[in-house]
């Protein structure tokens, strides 16, 4: 039981990456972390499991830290700095045995005076899947005895009344008996200002809403026109499908208007009945909230039987997508054959399957300053499946905490980009530019554009689906670069990368089934933490190609920096702008960092070595190899 005060500046979680403007730095909430030196607690401290297993439900926390509440009166507290009246709480309950869910109160508190008491409801969340290796594993919400979970947290969102004053206490309190933990991760506060009306939406030929029909026929009915939504939650059983150009659906706020599709996805019949759809142009949907009944990926785990997008459909020419929020989809949005959409400072969070996905023959499609978050494929994706998806763009968004497959993805492609990103605790691969499905592959023209990107605690390495690595078992960087089973990887550009605290190799290059890796750049990598035994740079035997590198530095790697460059892969680099190896009291050694040990096994100082030729030992112990190391 820890308890402590502190001020208010002392408690907001500051994001290192804010001050060189990657991820989503101007985002309008302030974090509350329930971690030690951010908050005042009477429950227990959940801290990173040592050494890291993904079986702790902290694992899928934030910063792999949160806060258990376990008994009635456990509260957790935060001294308010900036006032604020949307409030965001990440949290996770048991499920129940069937899978729908368990069902908890934390009260909230200002000041001493009960505010608000927030349902927290499990059904969202808790996913499952099979720890056998089998083809095709997809999660889903029935758990058995040969499964493991993921998923376990979710978000309750909650608009007060009032603002809590800046220097004002908010505490959340365990109001009930709890089932099990009750496990806090953090709280998000945002000021939220006054709903907009239909009188102050400036914008000829609107309409309004007005609850009298389905508000999916309402839109069918008034195409080419401004719909306004006013504040409210409203909701319908059907898809939206939006079929006319210039349509525009405007909501009253993010905060003030939510839009909710009804139908179950344990009917068959209506398993897509849900999200917005359109392939005209100039669409705008604006300021709202679309939530769903949804609670899986696929009905009954086919994949024939997708339960429905948020946002689906081409999108056409020149549309826009701003101030939206989108939880509990299959997808947060798949779209194909898109022109110069742009969507920016939306939220996708806790879907099943991909945050975005900017796929087969989209092109000059911007994202940006948008957050991702606890999602159950790639968040950030780009697949060509047919038409190369051509010129996208990612910049300046923040993923958290995905939980299958990657926050950054491109698989085939031309001219993508992804820059000025910040992407923390992702169970899997940070990133990774892979060629393992089918499609039309990269281009053989042109190239892919990464950089100015934070990766943090991201990768994971083999085992015991569960307890580690992804959902067969294997292992991931948290950079992954990958050719082979359906294409070569081409013409890929990566510079200025931060990757911190690995828990597999920082970066890996691989190939399979003759393909190759060509034309590949790799410059100012810094490397800040590996597992051990994992290098910061890691090329497999059979890579074939050719590419350049410098400027990648590293410390606390206790195997080579880089792996040995293989025979076939021509991967160069200028004179004395390779490798630094960053040393305990910061001094840098270029070139790979060699260990040294004589005959006993005695590890010797390098300074103390005479020229010549030496026996080096396999530090990790999982090879039986000689290696030959010049002396120095």
């Amino acid at each position: 039981m820890l308890s402590a005060a502190f001020s208010a500046s002392a408690q907001v979680f500051d994001f290192a990456d804010d001050a060189i403007r990657r991820g989503y730095y101007d985002r309008p909430w302030q974090r509350y972390e329930a971690e030690p030196g951010f908050c005042a607690t009477s429950g227990e401290f959940l801290l990173p499991p040592q050494p890291f297993s993904q079986k702790p439900i902290q694992a899928e926390a934030s910063n792999l830290t949160a806060t258990a509440l376990r008994e009635a009166g456990d509260y957790v507290a935060w001294t308010v700095d900036r006032p604020g009246r949307g409030l965001t709480l990440r949290f996770c309950i048991p499920d129940g045995a069937d899978g729908k869910g368990t069902k908890a109160v934390l009260a909230l508190e200002v000041d001493g005076h009960h505010v608000t008491d927030i349902a927290l409801d499990s059904y969202w969340a808790w996913q499952y899947t099979a720890i056998e290796n089998i083809p095709e594993k997809y999660p889903d919400n029935e758990a058995t005895a040969d499964k493991f979970a993921r998923m376990r947290f979710d978000e309750v969102y909650v608009l007060l009344d009032e603002d809590i004053p800046s220097g004002g206490e908010m505490r959340l309190v365990c109001a009930g008996d709890c089932v099990g933990d009750l496990v806090v991760d953090f709280v998000e506060l945002e000021p939220v200002g006054a709903a907009l009306t239909f009188d102050e939406l400036e914008v000829a030929d609107k309409v309004l809403y007005d609850s009298s029909t389905d508000l999916s026929l309402f839109i069918a009915s008034n195409p080419g026109k401004t719909i306004f939504l006013p504040a409210g939650r409203y909701s319908t059983a059907r898809p939206i499908n939006i079929k006319a150009d210039n349509t525009r659906i405007i909501g009253a706020g993010m905060w003030h208007t939510t839009v909710y599709f009804s139908a179950s996805s344990d009917d068959r019949s209506t398993y897509a009945a849900r999200g917005f759809h359109t392939s005209s142009s100039g669409v705008e949907l604006r300021g709202m909230s679309i939530n769903t009944a949804n609670n899986k990926r696929y009905y009954r785990n086919n994949p024939s039987f997708q339960v429905g997008k948020g946002l689906n459909g081409s999108w056409g020419e020149a549309s826009r997508v701003t101030d939206v929020r989108i939880d509990h989809f299959e997808c947060g949005a798949w779209i194909t054959g898109a022109r110069n959409l742009t969507v920016e400072h939306c939220r996708f969070r806790n879907n099943y399957a991909d945050g975005i996905n900017l796929a087969n023959n989209s092109t000059g499609c911007v994202v940006s300053h948008c957050s991702f978050r606890n999602n159950g494929d790639d968040d950030m994706a780009s697949w060509s499946t047919g038409a190369y998806a051509t010129a996208n763009e990612y910049a300046y968004n923040t993923a958290e905490n995905n939980w299958r497959a990657s926050s950054l993805g491109f698989f085939g492609g031309k001219n993508g980009r992804a820059h000025h990103l910040a992407i923390y605790d992702a169970m899997e691969a940070g990133v990774r530019l892979t060629c393992d499905f089918d499609g039309t592959g990269f281009a053989a023209d042109g190239r892919f554009e990464l950089s100015d990107i934070t990766i943090r605690r991201c990768g994971t390495k083999s085992g015991m689906p569960g307890e580690h690595g992804g959902f067969w078992g294997g292992s991931d960087a948290s950079l992954e670069l990958r050719a082979g089973w359906a294409y070569d990887l081409r013409n890929i550009d990566i510079r200025r990368i931060d990757i911190y605290d690995s828990r597999f190799d920082a970066v890996s290059i691989e190939a399979g089934s003759g393909k190759r890796v060509e034309n590949l750049e790799l410059h100012d990598i810094n490397i800040n933490g590996v597992a051990d035994f994992r290098y910061g740079v890691n090329i497999a035997a059979s890579v074939r190609g050719n590419g350049h590198y410098s400027g990648i530095r590293g410390s606390g790697v206790t195997e080579p920096l880089m792996a040995r460059i293989p025979d076939g892969f021509d991967f160069t680099s200028e004179p004395g702008s390779g490798l630094g190896n960053v040393a305990d009291d910061g001094r840098e050694d270029v070139g790979c960092p060699f260990r040294f040990f004589d005959l006993s096994g005695r590890e010797v100082n390098a300074s103390d070595i005479e020229a010549g030729i030496y026996i080096r030992r396999a530090s990790s112990g999982r090879s039986d190899k000689i290696r030959i190391a010049a002396g120095l």
